[in-house]
């Protein structure tokens, strides 16, 4: 047994569990009601424990074979695009958004796989591809793979998810050293989907919800949400209050302080030291993954591991920056720490294939029979 575990990555996987842990204190310290504290609470743990057995599954079976099988790629994409139309048409609004299925006392929310779907299907399609992206129609057809789930999201209308979808698109394109050209289209098309989702399926709640980082000096306007998260972080200090002092999370100043602002909660409970601890814990997760992308073999891992990377990345560099006030408030979790079952085992996954392509590429290499069949 002990023999089995030391074949794993142990810091990645216990990065991710330390900020996970780390989701499940300030749950604890923020919510106002004990009945509510228990419901999240044990929901939360129920999608942990699911997420790490999912984990052990796929990190035990070699997933390197989806290079070479278009059909099991294909798959499940079409099975994501398929959810997330599903959404549309019977899912339940959340916020104003339709983007989740309710399945007995859970929620699901698609999109959050779609974009595990999307890494693999770049993945598959650049790694016999990456020498002729001077083609342009192989940037195009591409785009159409990710533009298909980003229309759809902007329907719901998720801006966040777009958005992280785009990025994981560009940048693999990026990774994969994009024609200069190219980049500037992309960059442009970038811009015009934005507008797009700006003028043509946001409500204008949730234009008030993107502009507010605008206007947080307004406590009472656009910007409430905001200034409160602001004011939380700002009143941490060093340590963070003590348990029995109010904050703005247990006093319900803070909206959404297990979810959308449970950057601000942690700060506001842990302090500088906490928030610091957090950030190491991401830093962690981060540098195992890129490690994976930097000692590949082939352009599929490479393209898997820095998509994976990219996803994390912005979903954390997102949710920090409008905790701070310096991006708008798009509702994206941060990764293994905010409240919710889809992005956490979605999370979970990606470490799996993390852990699945990284361990079974090291037991070849050891094999000094060892010869990469699936070298591009």
């Amino acid at each position: 047994m002990i023999r089995y575990l030391r074949s794993f990555d142990l810091l990645l996987i216990g990065s991710a569990m330390s900020l996970f842990i780390f989701g499940l204190a300030t749950i604890f310290f923020t919510a106002q009601d004990d009945q509510i504290i228990q419901l999240q609470l044990i929901k939360q743990i129920s999608f942990g424990i699911l997420g790490i057995l999912i984990f052990f599954f796929l990190a035990s079976f070699d997933l390197r074979f989806l290079r070479t099988r278009s059909v099991w790629v294909m798959f499940i994409y079409i099975v994501g695009i398929i959810s997330l139309l599903g959404v549309l048409l019977v899912g339940i609004k959340v916020r104003g958004a339709s983007s989740w299925f309710h399945v007995g006392p859970f929620t699901i929310e698609p999109v959050e796989f779609v974009k595990i779907s999307i890494i693999l299907l770049l993945s598959k399609y650049f790694s016999f591809r990456h020498a002729e992206l001077q083609q342009f129609r192989h940037v195009l057809i591409s785009g159409i793979y990710v533009g298909i789930p980003v229309v759809i999201a902007l329907l719901q209308p998720d801006l966040g998810a777009a958005v992280v979808l785009f990025s994981i698109w560009f940048g693999i394109l990026l990774l994969l050293e994009l024609p200069k050209k190219q980049f500037i289209f992309l960059s442009v098309c970038g811009l015009l989907i934005f507008l797009l989702g700006w003028f043509a399926f946001l409500a204008p709640y949730q234009k008030g919800r993107l502009t507010s980082f605008a206007s947080a000096n307004d406590p009472q306007g656009g910007g409430y949400h905001t200034r409160q998260a602001m004011i939380a972080i700002g009143s941490g200090g060093l340590l963070g209050k003590k348990i029995s002092d109010p904050t703005q999370a247990s006093q319900n100043f803070l909206p959404e302080s297990t979810t959308d602002f449970i950057f601000a909660a942690s700060v506001e409970r842990f302090g500088l030291v906490g928030a610091s601890a957090l950030l190491f814990g991401f830093m962690i997760l981060f540098w195992r993954i890129l490690r994976i992308a930097y000692f590949a073999s082939n352009n599929f891992i490479r393209s898997v591991a820095a998509g994976c990377a990219l996803l994390f990345f912005a979903h954390t560099t997102i949710h920090i920056g409008m905790n701070l006030g310096l991006l708008p408030v798009t509702g994206l979790p941060l990764p293994f720490v905010s409240y919710g079952g889809s992005h956490i085992i979605a999370g979970f996954i990606i470490l799996g294939i993390m852990e699945s392509l990284r361990r079974h590429q090291a037991q070849l290499q050891l094999d000094p029979s060892y010869s990469d069949s699936f070298e591009s």
